[in-house]
């Protein structure tokens, strides 16, 4: 049992430290959300920076998470071209 509980929690550390990367692919596969992006893009002048590090903050208030003071400079997404992994506080 304690190696289904250390699977567990290695599997979830891992998706902390990438759901940044998680929710812009799941962005990018999202024809709607794609084009609000985009639209929001156009209104903010560095748009993509700006949408992208509100996004990014967002995501680590919204589940609890903090900086790791890792970057990631591979990610999948294509949106982003690096971001900072997440741990839990």
């Amino acid at each position: 049992m304690n190696d289904l509980f250390s699977f567990i929690n290695d599997v979830l550390d891992d998706f902390d430290n990438n759901i940044t990367d998680a929710v812009f692919c799941y962005l990018q596969c999202n024809r709607e959300l794609m084009t609000r992006y985009f639209a929001l893009i156009r209104q903010y002048e560095n748009g993509k920076q700006v949408i992208n590090s509100r996004l990014a903050q967002a995501i680590a208030n919204r589940y609890g998470l903090r900086n790791a003071n890792r970057r990631n400079d591979m990610p999948n997404s294509m949106l982003i071209d690096s971001f900072s992994e997440l741990e839990e506080i």
